[in-house]
């Protein structure tokens, strides 16, 4: 015969090892609210180090179009620091780009809308070969929809296509001496860099700002409320 006692001891410790105990309710893993990473500290940095790259190439090519920037002047110590601030630069900025892309993605879960790519594709989509010409771009529109209202949802990204369009472009060699501006994961601006290049590079940093301004200032980088599942606010660019 089974003791009443120890049966009910036994559910007892059944009961609170498979959740947590509140008054008469076990809340699970699902009760949870989704993962939030803080975006907005993180978009500053970024921020401001795509604002210096940006202003750096735009001095690069002032200095080109006032004749400063011909082909002897440009091999002298000037153009190496130049040149050699950007580099350094831009890696910090990739680095850094790429921590708030990854919590963006994390928080992009929680917003009701379906994201296409699995979180690893948030490194491995820049580095590998063919995937890296349309993954990040993929998972840019999945977080910017993620913080739009459900009716704007299906509306074209422009600002993210504007980024990515010009992004892939700055990888593009205009003339038979030139050299792109973008050529790989990270961009490497040389001697050699043609303007074109360049100037697409530089248009693809100040979509990038408004865009991580945007996120990050928007719903995927509030808080979801627990009581509405939902931000009280919707980022300033809808479209």
């Amino acid at each position: 015969m089974v003791d009443p006692q120890a049966a009910a001891a036994g559910a007892t410790g059944l009961y609170r090892r498979s959740g947590r105990c509140y008054g008469a309710s076990v809340v699970s893993d699902r009760d949870q609210p989704p993962e939030f990473l803080p975006l907005r500290g993180l978009a500053n940095f970024v921020t401001v180090l795509l604002a210096g790259v940006v202003a750096a190439i735009a001095a690069k090519l002032a200095l080109r179009q006032f004749g400063l920037g011909n082909v002897h002047l440009w091999h002298g110590l000037a153009e190496g620091q130049l040149n050699s601030a950007i580099n350094i630069a831009i890696v910090g900025t990739a680095i850094l780009f790429v921590v708030w892309f990854r919590r963006a993605r994390i928080n992009a879960d929680g917003h009701g809308y379906p994201q296409r790519r699995a979180l690893g594709w948030t490194f491995w989509g820049w580095v590998v070969p063919i995937i890296n010409l349309w993954f990040p771009f993929q998972i840019m529109g999945d977080i910017w929809r993620a913080g739009l209202p459900p009716q704007r949802r299906r509306q074209t990204a422009w600002l993210p296509l504007l980024w990515w369009t010009c992004w892939l472009a700055s990888g593009l060699s205009f003339g038979a001496r030139a050299a792109a501006a973008n050529a790989g994961p990270i961009p490497h601006i040389g001697g050699g860099t043609d303007a074109g290049s360049l100037s697409l590079l530089a248009v693809a940093g100040v979509a990038l700002i408004a865009i991580i301004r945007t996120v990050s200032g928007g719903p995927v980088g509030s808080p979801l409320r627990p009581d509405a599942g939902a931000p009280a606010a919707w980022p300033l660019f809808e479209s």
